[in-house]
């Protein structure tokens, strides 16, 4: 399986096929979550789909063929945008961090003026921030109330970042922040507000179908040692679960999270625990999570809540 991009005419022999993806696609995650026919012909008349500042492509795979679009936005200043789309069929498949790749590749090698990618998806958008996480880029920003909701209240823009320095050399700049600056050399400890946030994204991710069937990336989540208790009182090691996991059957409806709590254990020690629905069972959770730099979850436990 690999991906490649396609240069898109937009405005000329593309144009047709560029309004029959965006218009047949639903796209939860955006501002606009469905575009009408009339919308993409403005969007693609006023440049928003090619100009001298943006670049757009179709992503193709070599097995399931064209899955989704890609669109480089601002390359003629310093700090170029992201804004990756796939098409309903192909969410959630692992293509994300693939197409990210392609993105950060064709910027630095053709772009020279462009010093930094970035990308912004919303807070709830799990697959997406997990895509920008296995592609290797860094959570930069958390815009509170920053992403517009039609009908709702507004969710946080996410904002992840890769810099041309890092692609480079094949490293990664941590972002500096909390309270305090490290003295130069001395490693830098997420505050306590930091790990809360990070133990509750991985938490929610493991919650995520994509994610429960993927044994690498619950690889990557959860501790060697992990340990969970079941909800019969069966006590799980990591291999366990991963088997367990790839068995299950994915229900149509996404768990919901309620009565949210946490605390912190020690320096690098989060306690989240909350309530769960999903399907028509109810249970308590609470899981132990490690972090700094990442965080890994050493312990879960579920109880059921009787009827």
């Amino acid at each position: 399986m690999a991906l490649t991009l396609t240069l898109m005419d937009a405005a000329g022999g593309d144009r047709r096929a560029l309004t029959d993806f965006l218009t047949a696609n639903l796209w939860p995650f955006h501002v606009r979550q469905r575009l009408s026919g009339a919308q993409v012909t403005v969007d693609i008349d006023t440049g928003r789909w090619g100009d001298d500042r943006t670049e757009a492509f179709w992503i193709d795979d070599d097995e399931r063929g064209r899955v989704g679009l890609l669109r480089l936005d601002d390359l003629a200043d310093p700090t170029a945008v992201v804004d990756l789309r796939l098409a309903d069929p192909w969410r959630g498949q692992g293509l994300g961090a693939g197409a990210l790749a392609l993105a950060v590749d064709r910027v630095f090698r053709t772009r020279e003026g462009v010093a930094r990618l970035e990308g912004q998806t919303r807070e709830d958008n799990a697959p997406m921030r997990r895509a920008f996480d296995k592609a290797g880029w860094v959570r930069e920003a958390w815009y509170r109330d920053g992403w517009p909701v039609d009908g709702a209240e507004p969710l946080a823009s996410v904002a992840y970042g890769v810099l041309r320095r890092d692609w480079a050399s094949g490293s990664t700049t941590p972002v500096p922040c909390g309270p305090e600056t490290p003295r130069s050399g001395e490693p830098r400890r997420a505050d306590g507000g930091e790990l809360i946030a990070a133990a509750w994204t991985a938490e929610e991710l493991l919650l995520t179908p994509a994610v429960r069937r993927d044994p690498d990336e619950l690889r990557r989540l959860l501790a060697d040692d992990f340990t969970e208790i079941g909800r019969s009182g069966r006590r799980w090691t990591r291999d366990d679960i991963i088997v367990a996991l790839a068995a299950e059957t994915t229900s149509a409806r996404p768990p919901i999270i309620e009565e949210r709590d946490s605390r912190l254990l020690g320096p690098e020690t989060v306690l989240p625990t909350y309530l769960l629905r999903a399907d028509d069972r109810i249970s308590r959770r609470s899981s132990v999570w490690q972090g700094d730099p990442r965080p890994r979850c050493v312990f879960h436990q579920g109880t059921a809540v009787p009827d």
